[in-house]
């Protein structure tokens, strides 16, 4: 089988999920336990402080002086990995066995592949329950009472439910994904894609609509897939597990705000397909009203005349 290079940007992942061992470092161990195929594994500090990794074959540790963000530590990574694919990672899950091989297994070069999700109960290092998350959506801007955004998550349980257990949904198309795990071809990510972009976004923001809106909508027939055969954990923030660095409310409202204005008003200049076209193909939508046509056409004209 080819390559995978398993890309992990961090920044002050320090919260220690046993003593003297922080989630990071108990991850990487997990990588290795878990990882069947060929592969390689880049890890970009975000600035200090750095962390020490224990040496293994084909890991290369990047620490940058100062911060640049998640999406250009990403891009950097992926200039330099080596591999036919892309496993790019948040810096705090847990993965199944034999993860990078069954992705690509069942791959096609112009999908972008999330494996089920589930929650990690980091202090244990296992699943925090049975709970899993095969589906996520898209949330309307437009029914949000908190301002015009899209969401981060977007878990869809009904669907979720509706496909579980059945072999023909065992690889499915979902409309988005939660952004802390996804599987793609190199060459998509850069000759599609060009990179994740941090114009507007900001350098941390709205990862999931970029990458799935452009996959979706794009001129070379791609897909956002789901590939229930394998999974990852990912450890939610929040409580005792702060966000090791600042980020202001500000600033996370104005690269949300920018992202569903800059999406919902088809402004992304090499799509073939407008976000209705999306919208269409999953309907029903939870948040989208059932007339959501109405009130989006409105919002259009409105903004454009």
């Amino acid at each position: 089988m080819a390559k995978v290079s398993i890309i992990i940007p961090s920044r002050n992942e320090t919260y220690e999920v046993q003593p003297g061992v922080t989630v990071l470092q108990r991850m990487i161990r997990d990588i290795y336990e878990k990882a069947t195929g060929d592969f390689e594994v880049l890890v970009a500090f975000d600035g200090p402080p750095y962390q020490k990794i224990p040496k293994h074959s084909n890991l290369r540790v990047l620490e940058l002086p100062d911060p640049i963000g998640l999406k250009p530590c990403v891009n950097l990574m992926a200039g330099l990995a080596r591999g036919k694919y892309l496993y790019k990672s948040d810096s705090h899950c847990m993965f199944g066995k034999g993860f990078d091989e069954i992705l690509q297994t069942d791959m096609e070069d112009n999908w972008l592949v999330t494996p089920r999700f589930y929650v990690l109960d980091a202090e244990n290092w296992k699943w925090q329950d049975e709970r899993h998350y095969d589906y996520f959506f898209l949330h309307c801007p437009l029914t949000d009472p908190g301002g015009f955004k899209f969401k981060a998550g977007g878990h869809w349980p009904q669907r979720t439910a509706e496909r579980e257990s059945k072999p023909e949904y065992d690889i499915d198309e979902t409309m988005q994904m939660h952004g802390s795990g996804w599987f793609v071809a190199k060459e998509f990510f850069w000759n599609n894609f060009r990179g994740m972009s941090s114009e507007g976004y900001d350098n941390f923001a709205m990862e999931p609509p970029e990458l799935c809106l452009k996959t979706w909508l794009g001129p070379w027939n791609g897909k956002v897939m789901v590939n229930k055969k394998t999974w990852y954990a990912h450890m939610h923030k929040g409580g005792q597990r702060p966000r090791g660095w600042p980020l202001s409310n500000e600033r996370i409202r104005k690269a949300y705000d920018w992202c569903a204005r800059y999406w919902m008003g088809n402004k992304w200049e090499d799509r073939v397909h407008d976000l209705s076209w999306l919208i269409e193909r999953f309907d029903p939508v939870p948040t989208w009203p059932d007339n959501w046509k109405h009130p989006y056409k409105k919002w259009l004209k409105e903004r454009h005349g």
